[in-house]
């Protein structure tokens, strides 16, 4: 059978020279696997630069498909073309050899061999250094450039303005007009989701033909660039924790009048006194992290587009049940058309991919602790001596109903006057009806304790059924961390203590790709038992009768099987992925 193989290209910079070497390597490749007489399969090209592996599409789709029967064989031109990060390589590695597929560097004419792991993972590490001390000389010399007064830099997305090749900066006409009127709402006291909406309704979009969103607008109206102040070293990328950080104000330097102004200072000033007038007044939601409903509140955050999740709320269409989710922002408030594409998240589901992440970390005997937690509500009801607090009532009370037969004695025998028999009388009744309504309390709290192992044994049912104490554990876990980055296949957890942990959960959160795995669970039962039925792949997937024949529809539509016999009698086939 002829080997099957994909390729995975990567430029090294995102400059056009290195774009112009990509098309190059792509091509190096294809002629790599025509030699060796592999087949082809699919193309991995990643046009974007960067040491680490969380924000690269296409390495992450190969991380994918590296667990499905897709190919043989991964071709690249060299270990650092892969990554540069010591931590991504032996990740990468651990799935290779897991799912016995083959790593080819062409620019060496061999496979990597499990022997070499020392030797690569060596060059793994020299490569970070590399990079490490490449971040510092890009570091020192943009704050050079930005301590002696250097050109301002501008990406190609700057709203309403533009770079021209002579470095100059001028105005794009019809941007500014839209950024002016941005601004122009915004001092007239109108709030950024208020002013989206006006823009919407008046036709008005981007570059890309979406509609902004309050978040953009908030950004632009705060952004000094608007009235030519150009504000530099503001942030700083930390090449070891793989953060971008803020720069304290008096480390700053600020330059007006650096580039055109689009608005005036004075409009500028009245907007974002405007802003900062709603803020204090509670209309506008604050930035950054907040306590809200949920632990989660503030802690989580695109990996995407950067905007913060928000949770929502609905209910199942099956049995009406209350279902927590989480949402990009930017997808919330825009769509998926003119928004996010990022994932959504179920709150069961990432507090189950959270306690699972301190189960690695910590070994917690939940049995024991349930144990030890219904011991002590047992203890609890059994120390507290009801008998004993029922009788101390009792004597009371009869020591109460003595005292008032001396006082009717003393009345006849003319010892106290009426005035003051009444006054000890009521004084005596208004004792022994608060001793009557302890006794009425307690004899209840007595009936509450004869059924109390039942309420034991209710309460251990719950927390085993519910995973109560799991939850309880992993909203712990939350005090500790400082922020969430969510990217489509895994989580970026920021610790408190400045340390930063990587979690892999691939398409856990990704409805269209599990249903997408679940189909190829399915051709790969057909691959053994081609005479199997609906009910027996409903009985392996867990799911009903009608989710399996909805399955067997799509594997039809997609043309990947088909079944070869008539009246339920035949067997399944399974196309060939070459004659797709």
């Amino acid at each position: 059978m002829m080997a099957r193989a994909v390729i995975y290209c990567r430029c090294s910079t995102e400059e056009e020279t290195q774009k112009n070497a990509l098309l190059q390597q792509v091509g190096e490749a294809r002629e790599s696997i025509l030699q060796k007489g592999w087949l082809l399969i699919d193309e991995y090209v990643e046009s974007k630069s960067g040491t680490t592996t969380g924000k690269r599409a296409e390495y992450g789709r190969l991380y994918e498909d590296m667990m499905t029967d897709k190919f043989d064989i991964i071709v690249i031109k060299s270990q650092d073309r892969l990554m540069r990060n010591t931590k991504d390589w032996y990740l990468f590695l651990d799935r290779l050899v897991t799912e016995h597929k083959q790593l080819y560097m062409y620019l060496e004419h061999k496979f990597y061999s499990p022997d070499e792991a020392l030797i690569t993972g060596i060059k793994a590490i020299l490569a970070e250094e590399y990079s490490r001390e490449l971040s510092k000389k890009i570091n020192n010399a943009h704050l050079h450039r930005q301590k002696n007064n250097g050109a301002a830099i501008l990406t190609n997305r700057t709203y309403g303005l533009k770079k021209l090749p002579d470095k100059s900066i001028e105005l794009i006409d019809d941007e500014v007009r839209i950024k002016k009127r941005m601004y122009e709402l915004c001092a007239e006291g109108y709030g950024c989701r208020r002013i989206a909406d006006i823009l919407k309704n008046e036709g008005i979009t981007n570059r890309e033909g979406r509609y902004f969103n309050a978040a953009n607008i908030g950004r632009m109206i705060r952004n000094p660039l608007n009235k030519g102040t150009v504000v530099m070293n503001r942030k700083h990328f930390d090449f070891d924790t793989k953060r971008i950080l803020n720069i304290p104000e008096d480390q700053q330097y600020i330059y007006k009048n650096k580039v055109p102004a689009i608005v005036s200072e004075e409009l500028w000033t009245l907007a974002n006194a405007q802003m900062d007038k709603r803020r204090k007044s509670g209309k506008s939601s604050a930035r950054g992290y907040y306590t809200g409903k949920s632990m989660l509140s503030g802690k989580l955050r695109c990996g995407i587009c950067g905007e913060s999740y928000y949770r929502r709320t609905r209910h199942s269409h099956k049995n009406g049940v209350l279902i927590h989710g989480w949402s990009c922002r930017s997808d919330v408030e825009s769509g998926r058309k003119g928004g996010c594409d990022n994932i959504h998240l179920d709150e069961k589901l990432l507090y189950n991919v959270l306690e699972e992440t301190a189960k690695e970390n910590v070994q917690i005997d939940w049995e024991k602790i349930i144990r030890d937690m219904c011991c002590l509500l047992k203890q609890v009801f059994e120390e507290w001596d009801i008998e004993k607090d029922i009788q101390t009532e009792e004597n009371k009370k009869k020591k109460l109903r003595k005292q008032m037969d001396v006082l009717i004695e003393k009345l006849l025998d003319g010892v106290l006057s009426d005035e003051i028999y009444k006054k000890k009388q009521e004084e005596l009744q208004k004792t022994l009806d608060e001793s009557d309504i302890k006794l009425q309390l307690l004899e209840k709290k007595r009936g509450e304790r004869e059924t109390a192992q039942e309420r034991i044994s209710e309460i251990e049912k719950k927390m085993k059924e519910e995973g109560v104490l799991k939850k309880v554990f992993a909203e712990e876990l939350l005090d500790e961390i400082q922020e969430i980055i969510v990217f489509p296949t895994c989580f970026e957890i920021r610790y408190k203590n400045q340390s930063v942990a990587p979690i892999e959960f691939g398409n856990l959160f990704d409805y269209h790709k599990k249903k997408k795995e679940k189909r190829e669970c399915v051709v790969d039962m057909m691959r053994e038992h081609p005479k199997i039925t609906a009910k027996e792949i409903a009985r392996e997937l867990g799911i009903s009768l009608s989710g399996a024949n909805y399955q067997l529809r799509m594997l039809k539509r997609e043309g990947r099987i088909r079944f070869n016999g008539r009246g339920g009698h035949g067997t399944w086939v399974v196309e060939d992925v070459k004659n797709l």
